[in-house]
């Protein structure tokens, strides 16, 4: 929560990218908490370090190298990606729940989430159904495990 709190600290809940508008400052700061905590959830799944913090320019990844974790407090939430998401490297992960029971529903490479069957015209984003995702446990046996070099 402090690394929520100092990423927080001088923004306002109503940036241009996100799609809930108007929330409480402290709202807006227990939502990037959650994110944080999910990111947590899926470094401490896949065995990666990590440190709380969020990258807006989309220079980092969430997790490892190009991980990309898409946080929910819905369960039934579909994986969410949008057009500032890194689609040529990175996988996106979602996460749903809140803390402390959080759930890894699965996974997707981002540059297949982007197809034009997932997009979402309405919102200018693209919204992947949990049927369609991958369970994390395939993820390290997969071609996606680790970035390519």
């Amino acid at each position: 929560m402090i690394a929520a709190i100092q990423h927080c600290h001088d923004r306002s809940a109503d940036h241009n990218s996100r799609i809930v508008k108007n929330l409480s400052w402290f709202d807006y700061v227990a939502q990037m908490g959650e994110s944080m905590a999910a990111e947590y959830v899926v470094a401490k799944k896949l065995g990666y370090d990590y440190t709380p913090g969020i990258t807006w320019d989309k220079s980092k990844a969430d997790v490892g190298d190009h991980i990309e974790v898409k946080w929910s407090a819905n369960p039934a939430s579909n994986l969410w990606i949008q057009e500032s998401d890194r689609h040529d490297r990175d996988i996106a992960v979602l996460v749903t729940g809140s803390s402390p029971k959080m759930h890894i529903v699965g996974w997707m490479p981002v540059a297949i989430a982007k197809k034009p069957r997932y997009r979402n015209a309405s919102q200018n984003n693209w919204s992947v159904p949990q049927i369609n995702l991958q369970p994390i446990e395939t993820l390290q046996r997969s071609n996606y495990a680790h970035p390519a070099i």
